[in-house]
């Protein structure tokens, strides 16, 4: 598992996922699935209940909560971005 550790690799990493041959096909996951599955691959769970559309990250030594039911298409690469930066740098 690679961490992400920096913002300027947050955009590169979710690039590299949604091109990745490797993982099952994304299209058959809804957008929480998405959601859940990107932050279980490059970032620490702090919390994670399943049963919620809110998820605790820790990024920079910092923990945030997102709220993914708020979250843009997560195929949608301009608008989930824009969406993920803002939170991440505004809490």
């Amino acid at each position: 598992m690679t961490t992400i550790g920096v913002f300027d690799d947050i955009q590169q990493m979710y690039f590299e996922f949604l091109e990745n041959k490797t993982h099952p096909k994304l299209e058959r996951l809804n957008n929480w699935g998405k959601n859940r599955f990107f932050f279980h691959q490059y970032f620490r769970l702090i919390d994670d209940r399943h049963h919620t559309e809110q998820i605790i990250i820790e990024f920079n030594h910092r923990q945030y909560c997102l709220n993914t039911g708020k979250a843009p298409d997560f195929m949608d690469r301009d608008n989930y971005m824009q969406w993920l930066m803002q939170e991440l740098l505004h809490k």
